[in-house]
């Protein structure tokens, strides 16, 4: 069993080579923290020579752990959906109502989710987790404070790795005993919270809520003392400290995205004729319309004329995505058996054995594409069973956090393992409590059917770590 928009997706989230400790070894530059480096007349060949003998080197390095992930993903197909509940501590350090007095749901774009089906994360009045981590609060002082490098020519990676960089900065900051600080503008806030979230401008409630400070807020006796993390440095930072778990970092991602969404929900509820509003649910209302009331009586508003209405409420989303990550993909067949094609290519009969046993065989399909393999949507739309179901989003009522949107409410989640931008929508979609997020298929070693397998967060989680580990190898953990 198994368990066109042309606007800029997001870029490879798989294994991105870290070469910076190389790079200084060349150079005879020490220092981690962005801009601090030296210049001489020939540093630019060194750097160029460095760089094609590391490429070489974590190609190696990349086999052997893609050989390592071969030990826990089995042959046969894993398609269990895990349902994480934190054990909850007997005492608690901390007090906040935030999470106490939140309601029991939430709505995104018209649809509701209810807290009792996201993960548990237990209150900081019956555990000693403090902004979903066990005893930060009390750890943490000013003066072992982390501070994001706010400029926005800095940044490296597209949406879905600078957020990873937003959620790596975390582990960097609880490692250290320090709080995280960030800029009110540049990064992270402009590039990419302000893109995926609303309400952040609530500045109370987003430093209690997430347990960042803004920079303007710190003394500025602090303020020089303070660690620049830079974003590079952010996105490919590995965890060594063996006081946290993996489940430890887990729970802490279900908690940022729960916080995040729980304020875009309210702002949505505030604000329904903003211009965050509109973009965010822009994709979704296109298909399923806008809740409106009309003299005093809650409706649908259609927008486009009608023209996407006709979507079943349940729906299936296929993320499309052609680019550079098809060599992970290749490698990734080789050493656990992830077939290196399906996730580019789509053939029908995968999608058919997918959604048939969810009883999903007859629902919508969409798709959110970038727009440059037209020959899978061609051959979808042209396959006697998928096409009467198959729409590819169009242009006109596509944006980036719409399609997202799209993707985190869907029932049915297609993806490919090689982009951020796939694994950012099944990480949300974990956290926020949706199931059928399918990531990595292969063929079956005995008749070449189709299967899915690590289909759950655990699985999921394990195989990111692999790509992690590619930027410091050796290191025994870390998270996406």
């Amino acid at each position: 069993m198994l368990a066109t928009s042309c606007h800029e997706h997001d870029d490879n989230g798989g294994f991105i080579i870290n070469i910076d400790k190389r790079i200084k070894a060349a150079t005879g530059t020490g220092s981690s923290s962005a801009g601090n480096r030296r210049y001489s007349p020939s540093r630019p060949i060194r750097i160029v020579v460095v760089l094609l003998l590391s490429v070489v080197i974590s190609l190696k390095a990349q086999l052997k752990l893609l050989q390592k992930a071969s030990s826990y993903v089995s042959n046969a197909a894993i398609t269990d959906t895990m349902s994480y509940t934190a054990p909850v501590p007997s005492s608690s350090s901390f007090s906040s109502h935030i999470t106490e007095n939140d309601p029991d749901h939430f709505t995104l774009c018209g649809r509701t989710l209810h807290i009792s089906a996201m993960p548990h994360v237990p209150p900081p009045s019956t555990s000693n987790l403090q902004y979903g981590i066990p005893n930060w609060s009390q750890k943490r002082t000013l003066e072992n404070a982390v501070v994001l490098d706010p400029r926005m020519e800095k940044i490296h990676g597209r949406t879905g790795n600078q957020i990873r960089g937003f959620f790596h900065a975390f582990d960097y900051a609880r490692d250290r005993n320090g709080p995280l600080v960030i800029h009110d503008t540049g990064f992270p806030m402009d590039s990419t919270l302000r893109i995926l979230y609303m309400g952040l401008e609530n500045r109370t409630e987003l430093q209690e809520r997430l347990g960042v400070l803004l920079y303007d807020t710190v003394d500025e006796a602090y303020r020089e003392k303070m660690h620049l993390l830079g974003t590079r440095w952010a996105r490919d930072y590995v965890s060594t400290n063996e006081e946290y778990t993996q489940f430890d970092s887990i729970q802490h991602r279900h908690y940022l995205i729960q916080q995040l969404y729980r304020m875009t929900a309210k702002e949505m509820e505030l604000h329904p004729n903003s211009t965050g509003t509109a973009d965010m649910c822009a994709s979704f209302h296109a298909y399923f319309g806008k809740n409106v009331e009309k003299d005093g009586v809650p409706q649908k508003e259609e927008e486009g004329g009608g023209v996407y209405q006709r979507v079943t409420e349940k729906y299936t989303i296929i993320h499309s995505r052609s680019f550079e990550g098809k060599q992970f993909l290749e490698e990734a067949h080789k050493h656990y058996g992830v077939d290196p094609h399906a996730s580019t290519d789509y053939p029908p009969d995968l999608i058919t054995k997918i959604l048939a046993p969810l009883g999903m065989a007859n629902n919508s399909i969409l798709m959110i594409t970038d727009g440059q393999n037209t020959e899978v949507i061609d051959r979808l739309s042209a396959d006697p069973a998928i096409g009467p179901h198959f729409r590819v989003v169009p242009q006109e009522v596509s944006t980036m956090a719409g399609d997202i949107m799209l993707g985190i409410l869907s029932e049915v989640f297609i993806g490919n393992p090689a982009s951020s931008f796939s694994q950012y929508i099944t990480m949300v979609r974990y956290a926020l409590g949706f199931d059928h997020s399918y990531l990595y298929v292969r063929r079956h070693p005995l008749d070449g059917s189709w299967e899915t397998f690590c289909s759950d967060e655990t699985c999921f989680y394990q195989l990111h770590d692999l790509e992690a580990q590619t930027h410091q190898p050796g290191a025994p953990k870390t998270i996406i």
